[in-house]
């Protein structure tokens, strides 16, 4: 067997086999979690009679239920030609399937898509995370003051941890998305 034959049987070999496994770090500090104002995204379809009309019913049932537009009416698509108009709204989550029931009094109501907007965040995990960094900065404040890069970087670290625990606490919200249709 030549040399170059056995370079490429070895190299077959390495690369048929499982990497071995990493060692266990601990914890992962750079972590990242999803820190998005709404847990999920519910859009739905809605035909009524008379759009004009419907409108103002459907705006005051999203009140109702502790709704508010992301933006102002005025900017939202519509089209008068083809009768529609599109609502975007930030709701409680216990107020969504309310709303749900509410929009079926006023017309065709497709029934909703619902759609995560992130992943859950392990409160635990992260409250863990932010005692270690706080008891660390406190116990080792003269070590830190030594090396001030690690100190910057602890620091937004556990910036990005308080963000993520104050989330994972905040009421959950949905984006409700809902596009109306005139008959």
């Amino acid at each position: 067997m030549n040399m170059f034959a056995l370079v490429v049987l070895v190299a077959a070999g390495a690369a048929a086999a499982p990497a071995p496994a990493a060692p266990s770090k601990g914890i992962y500090w750079l972590k990242t979690y999803s820190t998005a104002p709404h847990q999920e995204s519910w859009n739905v379809e809605l035909a009524v009679k008379d759009l004009e009309r419907s409108l103002p019913k459907i705006l005051k049932a999203v009140e109702k239920e502790g709704g508010r537009l992301t933006q102002p009416l005025e900017t939202f698509p519509a089209s008068k030609i083809d009768r529609s108009q599109q609502l975007s709204l930030a709701i409680p989550r216990k107020g969504a399937a309310s709303l749900v029931k509410r929009l079926r009094k006023l017309g065709e109501l497709s029934e909703p898509r619902v759609l995560p907007l992130g992943t859950p965040i392990p409160l635990d995990e992260v409250r863990a995370k932010i005692a270690r960094l706080m008891k660390e900065r406190a116990e080792r404040a003269a070590e830190l003051a030594r090396v001030p890069a690690a100190a910057e970087a602890s620091e937004e670290i556990l910036e990005g941890l308080l963000g993520a625990e104050a989330a994972a606490v905040r009421e959950a919200s949905v984006l409700f998305n809902i596009t109306v249709r005139g008959r």
